[in-house]
């Protein structure tokens, strides 16, 4: 009877520690919605020093924008990768990222595609745009239209925009998938309006990836584009 009194003890210690550890966290967004980046850090930093993936996540994202503290390549790779290592999705994400471009360390497109195929594997769209590209450009991998077509539409049904827009773009052109008109304005549309661009860019893109299409192709595609935003991006073929 003891072992299982100490062990009721044990658990409602450990959920009072994740509640704790939950209301740091909606401390720590309600500070950097309200720009008080500087609070949010010092909720954070402690969290982070126990190990805390997700603390750590953001700890790394804050040094590498410089949002409260002075920009600091060497705390940002830190932090972020060991969220990485814990298996925080958006640390694997932006790892991924920043061995992509070279950003705040070397350009290495091997780890590149380990950390993005980690979080794409957890459905992080910003992962997943990234593989797409990597097919695309042929960057460390040999160039496969038809895998980066995959990758590209798995971000573009998350409603990443500019993996819409490419995607769209890659069915106008025929690029590892038939090609595809309708189907070309219909993602095109989508990305476009939410990007953040001026509104007369928007519609010269737009009616350049209508020009293809007869006005009732074009009335299917914009019926399209409406039956996709209705099913929150489950039917857009």
């Amino acid at each position: 009877m003891r072992k299982r009194v100490r062990s009721f003890l044990i658990l409602l210690a450990m959920v009072a520690t994740n509640a704790a550890r939950a209301d740091d966290y909606e401390a720590a967004t309600a500070a950097t919605a309200k720009g008080d980046v500087a609070a949010a850090f010092k909720i954070l930093k402690p969290l982070a020093e126990k190990g805390e993936a997700k603390a750590m996540a953001e700890l790394g994202l804050i040094y590498m924008l410089g949002r409260g503290v002075p920009v600091d390549r060497g705390e940002a790779m830190k932090w972020i990768k060991l969220a990485a290592e814990k298996g925080d999705p958006s640390a694997q994400a932006n790892l991924g990222t920043m061995y992509l471009e070279g950003q705040f360390t070397t350009r290495d497109y091997k780890e590149a595609m380990k950390w993005n195929l980690l979080a794409a594997d957890k459905n992080v769209a910003t992962a997943q745009a990234n593989i797409a590209s990597m097919y695309y450009d042929g960057s460390g991998v040999a160039q496969d239209y038809k895998e980066a077509a995959k990758w590209m539409r798995l971000a573009a049904k998350q409603g990443d925009p500019e993996s819409q827009v490419n995607l769209g773009t890659m069915y106008l052109l025929g690029q590892g998938l038939q090609a595809d008109p309708q189907r070309a304005y219909v993602w095109s549309a989508l990305g476009l309006e939410a990007l953040p661009m001026p509104s007369n860019q928007k519609k010269e893109m737009l009616e350049l990836s209508a020009q293809t299409l007869s006005q009732t192709d074009l009335v299917k595609a914009q019926e399209m584009v409406k039956k996709c935003k209705e099913t929150k991006l489950k039917d857009c073929d």
